[in-house]
This record gives C-alpha cells, sequence and structure tokens, in this order.
C-alpha cells in the first residue's frame, strides 16, 4: 500500500517536471522578445537624454542598442524560436533604435539651436530612409554574407560616435553642415545598393595579417582613446562598402 503511494507520488511528480518543461518550452519566444525589448527601450532612452541634453548617455544608450540587437537573433536561432512575429517586432525595433533615435540625437546635438526647421527635414530624410532600409530587408532574400545598403544599426553607430567624440556642441553653421552631410550621406547609404560586408561572419582565419593589423591597432586606438577609436571603426565600416564598390569597377574597368 505505502510503496504505491510512493510511486503514485513519484510518477505525478515526473509528470509535473515533465509539464512544466513543456510550458518553459512554449514559452521560449519571450526570451528573444524580450532582448529586443531592451533593445527598443534603449533607443527610447536616446530621444530622452538627447532632448534634455544628455548626449553621452544618449550615446551609451545606442550602444546598448546595438549590443542587444546583436543578441536577440542569436538567442532566437539558439532557442530554436524564430517566428514571423518576431523578425517584424525586430524590425519595428530597429525603426526606433536606429532610426528615429539617432536622428534625435543628432537634431538636438548640432541643429536646434541654430538650424532648427532645416534640422527637421534633414533627419527626418534619415528616418525615411532608415524606415526603407528595413522594409527592403525584409521582403529581400536573405544574405548573410552581405547587405544591401548600410546597415541601419551601422549608420546609428557613425552618429553616436560622432556625438561622443563631441558631446558638448557649439552653434556654428559649420557643425549644422557637418550634421547635414553625415546625415544626408547616412540616409544615402542605407538606401543604396552598394554592399556591405557582414560582421557577423567574420572569422579569425578568413582575415588576412594586413586587416589583422589594422584591427589591432584599431582596437589599441580605441582602448587609448575611445572616442576617436570608435569613431574610426563607425566611419571605417560606413566607407568600406563605397571602397569596395569602386575598387571592384575598377578591377573590371581594367
Amino acid at each position: 500500500m505505502i510503496k504505491g503511494k510512493v510511486l503514485n507520488f513519484k510518477r505525478a511528480q515526473a509528470l509535473s517536471r515533465e509539464e512544466l518543461k513543456e510550458r518553459l518550452y512554449r514559452k521560449r519566444f519571450l526570451v528573444p522578445n524580450a532582448v529586443t525589448i531592451g533593445s527598443m527601450f534603449c533607443g527610447f532612452l536616446t530621444t530622452i537624454y538627447a532632448a534634455t541634453g544628455r548626449f553621452e548617455k544618449a550615446c551609451i544608450a545606442i550602444a546598448l542598442a546595438l549590443l542587444l540587437d546583436g543578441l536577440d537573433g542569436r538567442v532566437a536561432r539558439k532557442l530554436n524560436a524564430t517566428s514571423k512575429f518576431g523578425v517584424e517586432f525586430d524590425s519595428l525595433s530597429d525603426l526606433i533604435s536606429f532610426g528615429v533615435a539617432p536622428a534625435s540625437l543628432l537634431y538636438y546635438w548640432c541643429f536646434q539651436r541654430t538650424a532648427d526647421e532645416f534640422g527637421v527635414f534633414v533627419t527626418f530624410i534619415y528616418v525615411i530612409c532608415a524606415a526603407s532600409r528595413l522594409a527592403r530587408f525584409n521582403i529581400a532574400d536573405s544574405n548573410l554574407k552581405a547587405f544591401t545598403g548600410l546597415p541601419t544599426p551601422g549608420a546609428a553607430a557613425c552618429i553616436a560616435a560622432l556625438v561622443n567624440f563631441a558631446p558638448t556642441p557649439h552653434d556654428s553653421m559649420v557643425l549644422v553642415g557637418l550634421g547635414a552631410f553625415i546625415s544626408l550621406g547616412l540616409a544615402y547609404l542605407m538606401v543604396s545598393t552598394i554592399e556591405f560586408f557582414s560582421v557577423k561572419m567574420i572569422t579569425v582565419g578568413s582575415i588576412n595579417s594586413r586587416i589583422r593589423i589594422l584591427i589591432g591597432a584599431l582596437i589599441a586606438l580605441t582602448w587609448y582613446n575611445s572616442g576617436i577609436g570608435f569613431l574610426v571603426l563607425s566611419l571605417g565600416y560606413a566607407l568600406s562598402g563605397p571602397y569596395l564598390a569602386w575598387k571592384q569597377r575598377s578591377r573590371t574597368q581594367v
């Protein structure tokens, strides 16, 4: 009698464990979506910090959004929790964190005091191009080796690195011109057909010795002066697409 009760209890305990595992497995989709929400929240924080003049914190918020954006896809694939909802949700999060947030940061940093209406126009073009880039990415065939057009995280990194390099703005038309050039240039690169290599596909074995030395020098520069280092890294990636396209075109013409 007692043995029967013990067996029934063990069976019930085993069933409860299986049910708990099944419930947790069904809710695995919440984990990558939570990472996406974290990235979206960082983008929202960027707009708040930029509006209140806390530009250094706004740059940190974009950096955290970049980090979380690189994690949510990996977490989803690791947990086998990829879904159409997750793809669309991630795209909307990217529009906030890498479209609206960096445009707001750039506006408050260099346009608000000197060229208000012009700054609204220029930064809104950036947002339109970021939205177009994300929409094109969603309907295009996935290519893990290269991206068509500058990815929105790369464009946002350029703006954040620029502001982080000189977080205290100055009221001058030179700064307005620089901000307009950066905003419109990044907007064009996002909607262009120029191919940019995927950072996720880079491995140590695929990098030649010259590139390794260059990467080591950039890491040392970032360690010595983070402002200059991050600016060089972000602008280097943004310019890598046009440079490789020009190099390939010059080879074909020879």
